[in-house]
C-alpha cells in the first residue's frame, strides 16, 4: 500500500510539471516575457499550498514548487520557439505569394 500512495504522489507532481510546461508554452504564444513574474509568483503559492494541503515535507514542498517554475519558464521559452516557427513560415509565405503576384500597373513604353 505504501508504494501505492508514493507512487500517486510522484505521478501527481509530474502532471503539474507537465501542466505547468503547457501554460507556459500559451503564454509564450501570446503574451511578452514580463507576464512570467505574475504567473510564477501564482505558481509558487499554488504549489506551496498544494504541498501543505497534501502534508508534504518542507523540502519536498520546496522542490515541487522551484521544478513547477522551472517548467512553466521551459514551457514558455518552447512557446518562444514554436511563435517565431510559425511567424517565419507566415513571412516566407508571404514574400512567395507576394513575388508570383503580376504588378499593378504596367510600365509605359
Amino acid at each position: 500500500m505504501w508504494f501505492e500512495a508514493e507512487h500517486q504522489k510522484g505521478s501527481s507532481e509530474m502532471l503539474l510539471c507537465i501542466f505547468m510546461l503547457l501554460v507556459g508554452a500559451t503564454l509564450g504564444q501570446r503574451f511578452p516575457v514580463l507576464v512570467l513574474i505574475p504567473v510564477s509568483l501564482v505558481t509558487l503559492v499554488g504549489s506551496i499550498g498544494l504541498g501543505i494541503a497534501r502534508a508534504q515535507t518542507p523540502w519536498t514542498i520546496v522542490l515541487v514548487a522551484v521544478a513547477a517554475v522551472i517548467c512553466l519558464q521551459i514551457g514558455y521559452l518552447l512557446g518562444l520557439g514554436i511563435r517565431q516557427l510559425l511567424e517565419a513560415r507566415a513571412s516566407r509565405q508571404r514574400s512567395a505569394s507576394f513575388a508570383e503576384s503580376s504588378p499593378a500597373r504596367h510600365t509605359a513604353h
